[in-house]
């Protein structure tokens, strides 16, 4: 769990067998069916897609921002 601007955030991640970044959960505790628990799930889903398709996590995280760009960093510190 984690706050970004006053809201509280899940996230959970899926590794390849590699330990490579594959997959991005997002989630809002409390808020389900909201506008902002589908902008959350939207990115995860979106972010997922790109890692999965080679794109490099260095370059995802140079292009994005918000609650999504939080949700890498922990995955990446979780990492080392």
């Amino acid at each position: 769990m984690f706050e970004h601007e006053g809201v509280r955030y899940r996230a959970s991640f899926g590794h390849l067998p590699s330990g490579e970044l594959a997959e991005v959960f997002l989630d809002v505790p409390g808020k389900f069916g909201s506008t902002l628990q589908q902008h959350a799930e939207t990115s995860a889903i979106l972010v997922s897609l790109l890692l999965q398709h080679g794109v490099a996590l260095h370059a995802i995280r140079h292009s994005i921002s918000g609650p999504i760009a939080v949700a890498l960093n922990l995955a990446e510190d979780h990492r080392t």
